[in-house]
Formats: C-alpha cells, sequence, structure tokens
C-alpha cells in the first residue's frame, strides 16, 4: 500500500491579529495571514524580494492559543495540511488554499505587559 503525505511548513510574520469564533457546536477557530519573503537575483539587476501570504486556520486548543498568545508582527513556525478550495464570486470560480495548522510555535520574543 503506498502512503501520501501533505506537510507543509512555514516560519513567517504574522499579518493581522488572529480572527476568533466558534462553529454552531462551540469549537474555536482562529484564522490569520502569514507572511513569507524570499529573495532572488534576475540577471543583470539587483536582488528582489517577493513576500507571500498564505492563509492559515487553526482549531481547538491552538485557536486559544493563538488568540492569547499571536499578535500582528510575531514571527512564528507553522506546520500544517494544505487544503484547496473554491468559491464563486459573480459566476467565476476561486480557487483558494489555506494551511490547516497542526502545531504553532512563537518565535517572537515575549512581549512586556504594559505597567499600570
Amino acid at each position: 500500500m503506498s502512503r501520501s503525505v501533505n506537510k507543509i511548513i512555514l516560519v513567517g510574520h504574522v499579518g493581522r491579529d488572529p480572527e476568533i469564533r466558534q462553529t454552531q457546536n462551540g469549537t474555536k477557530v482562529a484564522s490569520l495571514s502569514l507572511a513569507t519573503n524570499h529573495r532572488f537575483s534576475v540577471a543583470g539587476e539587483d536582488p528582489q524580494e517577493r513576500t507571500d501570504w498564505h492563509r492559515l486556520t487553526l482549531w481547538n486548543r491552538l485557536a486559544g492559543f493563538a488568540e492569547e498568545y499571536v499578535s500582528k508582527g510575531d514571527r512564528v513556525y507553522v506546520e500544517g495540511r494544505l487544503e484547496y478550495d473554491t468559491y464563486e464570486r459573480d459566476g467565476v470560480t476561486i480557487p483558494t488554499a489555506e494551511v490547516n495548522v497542526r502545531e504553532l510555535v512563537l518565535l517572537s520574543p515575549r512581549r512586556e505587559e504594559a505597567v499600570a
């Protein structure tokens, strides 16, 4: 029997604070975006940098962790499964891709809480 693997690993910066919601049965879900950058050179030109944006979805305890500890600008490591879908807008089918996160590690130093 052959096996297949769908695993993606990303290290980047969070593009916006996590958006938290709950499903109808009370399961916590967090959505956020992650930016990854890479440099490349084109012959005869200065090096260029490209930013790719990734949509992340976190469930249950990871969603709770993101709600409490993750915010815009944080550097994170994520592992998950890449999932594809489509939706229709104005009669046009639009493909989407998102990472269903299974592991998240906060790489940014913890921010000090404001002292009143």
